[in-house]
């Protein structure tokens, strides 16, 4: 049934018999790497600095408020009642939340480095032609299609039910990471397949080396000349094992026979090479992600007089290409081409940016003496109620005159007349 209705749609899929890379992935688990482990999308999530790296970025742009503008005149106001406002800043379908929604997709693009969400449209009552519900699909089994025929650009996606589906590009919502093509994003696993894949053979190696219950590898000596026969070796290699083997067993005493004596070759753990190979590990896939070092646990460079300066870099250099490929994707398919003419959304990132208590007392009391926030603005900002009409005035500082007026303003000061004489 699956083939049969893909064939159906041949020109979508004579890029994909040709070039098999993608399903080959898909059957055959995942591209091997040089320390022999497979690496799909899936299983890098359970590699713990992808994970970690997916929860920050996911975690990141959940919590973010996504805010709905309208220009009314020559200004500019927030849009609450537009379904666009409901669907993004409360509930994204019934099922999830604008939260989970934001999160869901967020990671998804950091590990398939693409994250898909089919729009729902109401058909009918006064939203009629505006969007109802945003539902994600699984970037595992949506693709992005060109019809060599017609050029057009469709998505191809397989439902849970094992339907296949073909999907305008106007009823999908694409957030995409680096891309060659600018129609579908790299997948950033396939950047560090090999590092992760060296990450899962470390794994398995400690869980071996500790499920052995030794910290220590060596040898069994015989003294003088005397030579054991083969089931003599094999015997004492099974009673040294016996006595060694498994955590209760770690610090029990064994008793060598005929003059034995253990020698330890050394802990393989003790390496500094190892344990910098771990390091380097950690800072590869912080850096595919430009996730700083310290929000893995690397605190080398972390220090507390610099901690706000890299967190300010993070929202810069991290966040804020993010959420402007979000929002110019969001602002394009969500409105339509009249209501473009009027709507945006804006991701606010007021909270991020904010700092400590001292740094935003002084940032609120440079924007309230330039005039730029009203005392209830700032209150808003902070979640306090308003005081009033007297909060919604604008403040300036009288020592402040505009560039026309400075000549004039200059000459009163100088005891000068219009006329350019003294005054009495």
């Amino acid at each position: 049934m699956f083939l049969r209705n893909l064939l159906e749609s041949r020109s979508f899929l004579e890029s994909d018999l040709t070039n098999p890379q993608d399903w080959l992935i898909n059957i055959m688990g995942g591209v091997g790497t040089a320390s022999g482990e497979r690496v799909t999308s899936e299983t890098a999530l359970l590699n713990s600095n992808v994970y970690t790296c997916a929860s920050i970025l996911g975690g990141d742009i959940g919590k973010l408020p996504i805010q709905t503008f309208k220009r009314r005149g020559e200004g500019i106001e927030k849009d609450g009642s537009h379904p666009v406002s409901c669907i993004l800043g409360l509930r994204a379908n019934p099922y999830m939340s604008a939260y989970t929604f934001k999160e869901l997709l967020q990671v998804h693009c950091t590990l398939w480095g693409n994250a898909y969400a089919n729009i729902e449209w109401e058909t009918s009552g006064p939203n009629n032609g505006q969007p109802k519900a945003l539902w994600p699909l699984d970037p595992s089994k949506t693709d992005v299609r060109t019809d060599k025929v017609t050029g057009e650009v469709w998505y191809v996606t397989v439902l849970p039910s094992g339907e296949v589906r073909k999907i305008p590009p106007a009823d999908i919502i694409h957030i995409k990471s680096i891309s060659k093509n600018g129609l579908k994003g790299i997948s950033p696993i396939a950047v560090i397949r090999e590092e992760i894949g060296v990450q899962q053979a470390q794994r398995k190696f400690l869980g071996s080396f500790y499920a052995n219950g030794t910290a220590t590898r060596g040898i069994l000596r015989v003294p003088g000349a005397a030579k054991l026969e083969p089931e003599a070796k094999e015997k004492a290699r099974d009673e040294w094992q016996k006595a060694n083997a498994g955590l209760s067993n770690a610090h029990r005493i064994a008793i060598l026979d005929a003059g034995m004596e253990y020698q330890a070759l050394g802990m393989p753990l003790n390496d500094a090479q190892f344990i910098e190979t771990s390091r380097f590990g950690i800072m590869e896939v912080a850096k595919i992600y430009k996730v700083p070092g310290y929000k893995l646990g690397l605190m080398e460079q972390a220090k507390f007089s610099n901690m706000e300066n890299q967190s300010l870099e993070y929202v810069k250099n991290t966040l804020q290409p993010i959420v402007t490929n979000w929002e110019q994707e969001i602002t394009f398919k969500l409105f339509t081409e009249l209501e473009r003419r009027r709507y945006y959304v804006r991701f606010n990132l007021a909270s991020e940016l904010r700092g400590d208590s001292a740094s935003r007392a002084a940032f609120y009391k440079e924007m309230i003496a330039m005039g730029v926030y009203k005392i209830n603005e700032v209150r808003a900002l902070e979640e306090q109620d308003n005081i009033g009409e007297l909060g919604d005035k604008h403040f300036v500082s009288l020592n402040y005159v505009s560039l026309d007026k400075m000549d004039q303003y200059q000459m009163l000061k100088a005891g000068l007349g219009k006329g350019g004489e003294t005054g009495a």
